[in-house]
């Protein structure tokens, strides 16, 4: 209740699920409130007409819940037209919206709390936010007071939701997951990963606390005019390569993109300053995004009266990459033009307004025999937003920026930046404005909106003479800011030089195979995949052919262009010289963590702009400098499952530009470092730790940890016996235990290489192994990983064969099967040690077998557990002791093998059983044994004949339809009452869906 408390405070009205009218269970739209607020505002619209609207809006179109959403968000959002039909035969087309979009307060906010809704199974949300009647927002909301529901488990209630009613999600806007102490939020579509805490009030200031609370989250996202805003302005469906995806943003977006928009309009309208300023958002934490949002917003406003947007970029791959998230999210942007040349560009430029243009910063050079621009566009509402906002954008004196300003002499300058290492001097300011909004690395690093990247030096020398090596890379990277490749290359005898020592074959060779085995090492418990950059193309390829030459090496692409004029064919036969669809087919590969694809190499390209979440590690063997450098390294930094970090290797020294960089940084106002290194940060974070878990065990037992292998195999079975048994024994320590030795292991990745952090390695074996037995010793939550995680352990199964211990077998338990429940087990049970432990296997082990009989006999799964969890609850209060637990877990036992037997008493096959389970709980009392028995054979049978391949599926409808048609005809020619057909058929549904989900394979 404190949550409709808190949305009461901002003006929402609040209404039980019971007291709530609707025309039927399963409707989670409020259609009489629909109505009456459509009546209100269109006063004059026939009767006729305003059905229209209502079922419109009640029934979006679509193959599935996700394409309905997009299609309901559409009518939502844009609006859409009936047909009205005048008495006098004029025929208008009325356009209608579903909320008041300018008055917030003219709208119907109502908060529903434990609605009803009826689907495959029937369930109850915690809160619903309507508006007007439509349900924009769910609450999923755990007890606080109590340690045992988490926010994971509300997270996982929403799948169930999503199977169960999943008519809620063709409405829904994002979701609230909260614990009381975790608060996040996220589309419905997202999986943990991408869910977030709000952390901001007002936008500027972040508030304390790192897991973000409901408070922060209702009074900064909840006030009606916000909620309105983040509905209509900052959710995105994306559309590329037929797949769609839900995405909305996160409060730091919400807040910066608003701010922008409000300052354009001031700017725009003000007609002086031409600068509207700049928002630094730290690379990786969604600029890509925030800038869509921004000119979403942008094009509706009626002050700039259509205006016309040119996103501005200094590279070809960025564009590329801005380009085509832009593409995606059309629905929200509008039209997305890409200036291909200098003609084409002026040609776009010359409209009347409301395009959005893509274009390089070159493509504003000047043509042949001209001295100044000629004037594209007058117009004042004209937007350039430059990404990178970087030395290239300051040549007003000459360059390219020059004639960008006299091609559009009134139009206004956004930056966004995420990499401001310039920011102290004045030189954004001065082309830019002053700063919107900061979104820095510590902080982004703190959100989980990017993951922290670690700097290890493993230099391969170059043959030069040192001071040559030194002053060649000073003089290559002096002042690349201001210079683009093609300038840089101009300085041609020193960085042939430097690029002909970096590709020497002895060299070469050295570099690849300690990168192999770096790369190889490294992946062995961290899944994921690396990039090469290196000087030349030609030093690309050399490094290729010797990596591929090496045993072991995975499958390697070079992505590069070519020019075929000057390249040697044998490029081209192999593959290096690649075309826009073949990088493209590449970056599909490289972004798919299962794909055999596990490095590519480059020279220029992917260092800006390209998101490949699983790539981890970015081995540098090319000088690189300022923004270029930060930018590079920033690949590495996107979140992907529970990936700890990246990770940059640096070949050819670039430390000390690493650190300036960082210097510059901090100085322009950022928090974090962009790469701290290994050793200075990695070793006291692992260090710290490894203190903190031994904190968790019992002082003996962590004096003995690392000591294991030393020790007896009887001594190594107590060990690791007492150890599960002591963390099993409170939910709480388990819990601690387990995020502990996550931390541990991910920090021992970075720091492995290094020989005073290595010796550690069998301590931390050590832990990790007592994880993984933990998990099988207590029943209920896991730690966060499963099959799919990037964090592997340091040791597979075949070398962990040596020392290890079954934990069954240490508190003598010689067969980890349920068969062992018999009244000789019963025996053998009393006075023996790890009382605790023992009882804790054996539940986990019942409720194994529940879990898999379950598909089988939903009822009788339910009613097993239920039993289980009050003996285990009665043992837990002193009321029993633990020989008693045994006798009823014998008893549970003998249950779950009657099976066969019952069935074969009641005429019915095993699969059958599982329908007269469910049907008998509630109609026993109402029909005879053998009406039911003969009525379920008959149902099955039925059921069995309409199945289809994947009927369980969301686009399967009409297979459940005829399935449905089928056994409510049986249930009438066998006489069931007309009043018990749905209860009945929801029996049979549900059972279905459970035991024969996988047809034909089940049956």
């Amino acid at each position: 209740m404190t949550t409709i408390e808190r949305l009461d405070t901002h003006g929402y009205t609040w209404c039980h699920g019971s007291e709530v009218e609707r025309e039927d269970d399963d409707e989670v739209v409020l259609r009489s409130r629909l109505r009456d607020s459509l009546a209100q505002r269109y006063s004059d619209l026939p009767a006729g007409p305003l059905a229209e609207a209502v079922a419109k809006l009640s029934r979006p179109e679509g193959v599935d819940p996700l394409r309905r959403n997009l299609a309901f968000h559409q009518l939502l959002t844009r609006g859409f037209e009936v047909r009205v039909e005048h008495a006098d035969g004029r025929v208008e087309h009325r356009h209608i919206h579903a909320i008041d979009w300018e008055t917030p307060e003219a709208n119907e906010f109502l908060v529903v709390n434990q609605l009803g809704i009826r689907g495959k199974n029937d369930r109850r949300p915690d809160v619903l936010v309507y508006v007007n009647g439509l349900p924009l927002v769910l609450f999923e909301l755990k007890n606080p007071y109590s340690d045992v529901p988490t926010v994971d488990d509300a997270l996982n209630q929403i799948q169930h939701y999503i199977h169960d009613i999943p008519q809620l999600f063709e409405f829904n806007a994002f979701t609230i997951v909260s614990d009381g102490v975790h608060t996040l939020h996220g589309v419905w579509t997202s999986n943990e990963e991408w869910y977030a805490p709000w952390k901001s009030i007002d936008g500027r200031k972040v508030e304390p606390g790192t897991t973000g609370s409901m408070k922060v989250l209702i009074e900064g996202l909840f006030p009606k005019d916000r909620l309105l805003s983040y509905v209509r302005d900052f959710i995105a469906f994306e559309e590329a390569n037929e797949k769609l995806t839900k995405k909305a943003a996160k409060y730091h977006q919400f807040f910066a993109v608003r701010f922008a928009a409000e300052k354009t309009k001031q700017a725009v309208l003000a007609g002086k300053d031409k600068r509207i300023g700049v928002i630094w958002h730290t690379t990786g934490s969604g600029k890509s995004l925030s800038m869509a949002f921004l000119v979403g917003i942008l094009r509706r406003m009626r002050e700039l009266e259509n205006p016309s947007f040119v996103i501005q970029v200094d590279r070809n791959d960025l564009d590329d990459q801005l380009h085509d998230q832009f593409v995606a999210v059309r629905s929200l942007v509008g039209a997305v033009q890409h200036a291909e040349s200098v003609s084409e560009l002026r040609s776009l430029l010359r409209t009347e307004g409301g395009e959005v243009i893509f274009t390089t910063i070159e493509k504003f050079r000047l043509r042949d025999g001209e001295t100044s621009h000629e004037v594209l566009s007058p117009r004042p509402n004209i937007i350039v937003i430059a990404d990178e906002a970087h030395r290239s954008q300051y040549g007003f004196l000459q360059g390219y920026a020059r004639y960008l300003s006299e091609a559009l002499p009134n139009a206004h300058r956004l930056g966004f930046t995420g990499t401001p290492v310039s920011f102290s001097g004045a030189d954004t300011e001065d082309v830019f404005g002053t700063l919107i909004h900061t979104y820095d690395i510590k902080q982004s690093q703190e959100d989980k909106a990017t993951v922290p990247i670690y700097y290890s030096p493993r230099m391969v020398k170059l043959h030069l003479g040192h001071n040559d090596v030194d002053s060649a890379l000073k003089e290559i990277t002096e002042n690349a800011e201001e210079f683009d490749q093609a300038e840089l290359e101009r300085r041609k005898s020193r960085w042939a030089a430097l690029a002909a020592a970096a590709g020497a074959e002895e060299r070469v060779k050295k570099l690849a195979a300690d990168l192999l085995a770096h790369f190889l090492d490294r992946t062995a418990t961290l899944k994921g995949k690396a990039m090469i950059v290196a000087m030349t193309r030609a030093n690309c390829v050399r490094l290729y052919d010797a990596l591929r030459a090496l045993p072991n090496s995975p499958e390697i692409k070079v992505v590069m262009t070519g020019d075929l004029g000057k390249d040697p064919k044998e490029w081209s036969e192999a593959g290096h010289l690649t075309t826009k669809t073949q990088r493209d087919a590449i970056k599909k590969r490289m972004i798919d963590p299962d794909d055999p694809l596990k490095m590519v190499i480059v020279c220029d390209m992917w260092l800006t702009g390209t998101d490949i979440p699983c790539l981890h590690t970015l081995y540098i063997d090319k000088p690189m400098r300022g923004h270029n450098m930060i930018q590079a390294i920033s690949r590495v930094n996107r979140v992907f499952r529970d990936k700890p970090h990246g990770l940059i290797v640096d070949y050819i020294g670039i430390g000390d530009e690493l650190r300036e960089a960082t210097n510059r940084y901090s100085k322009g106002g950022g928090q974090g470092e962009p790469a701290p290194d290994i050793e200075e940060k990695a070793r006291p974070l692992f260090l710290q730790c490894l203190g903190d878990i031994r904190k968790l065990l019992p002082e003996a037992q962590a004096a003995q940890a690392p000591k294991w292998r030393g020790l007896s195999r009887i001594d190594v079975e107590d060990l690791y016996a007492f150890a599960y048994g002591f963390l099993a024994e409170d939910e709480e320590r388990k819990d601690d235990y387990l995020q502990t030795e996550l931390r541990l292991t991910s920090a021992f990745l970075l720091v492995k290489h290094l020989d005073d952090c290595r010796v550690h390695a069998d301590e931390v074996i050590f832990y990790q192994r007592v994880r993984k037995q933990l998990s099988k010793a207590t029943p209920g939550r896991k730690p966060k990983r499963d099959l799919e995680v990037a964090v592997r352990d340091l040791v597979d199964d075949s070398v962990e064969s040596e020392g290890v211990v079954d934990i069954f077998k240490s508190v003598g338990i010689e067969k980890a099967d349920i068969s062992i429940l018999d009244d000789k087990f019963l025996q053998t049970f009393k006075d023996r040690k790890h009382e605790n432990l023992r009882l804790k296997l054996l539940e986990q082990l019942l409720l194994d077998e529940i879990h898999r009989r379950q598909k089988q006999n939903l009822a009788k799964a339910k009613s097993f557990r239920e039993l289980l969890e009050k003996t285990l609850q009665r043992y837990h209060s002193r009321i029993i002791d633990a020989a008693t637990v045994v006798q009823e877990m014998i008893k549970l036992r003998k249950e779950l093998g009657a099976s066969e037997a019952r069935a074969k008493l009641l005429g019915l096959a095993e699969d059958e059983l599982a329908f007269y389970d469910a049907l008998s709980e509630n109609a026993e009392s109402l029909y005879q044994q053998p009406f039911l028995s003969d009525l379920v054979h008959e149902v099955v049978q039925t059921i069995k004949r309409n199945l289809k391949v994947d009927w369980t599926e969301p686009h399967r409808d009409d297979v459940r339809a005829a399935i449905r048609a089928a056994v409510k005809r049986v249930l009438r020619r066998k006489g069931v009452k007309p009043e018990d057909f749905e209860p009945f058929m929801e029996k049979f549904m549900a059972q279905a869906e459970a035991l024969y989900a996988e047809w034909p394979l089940a049956a």
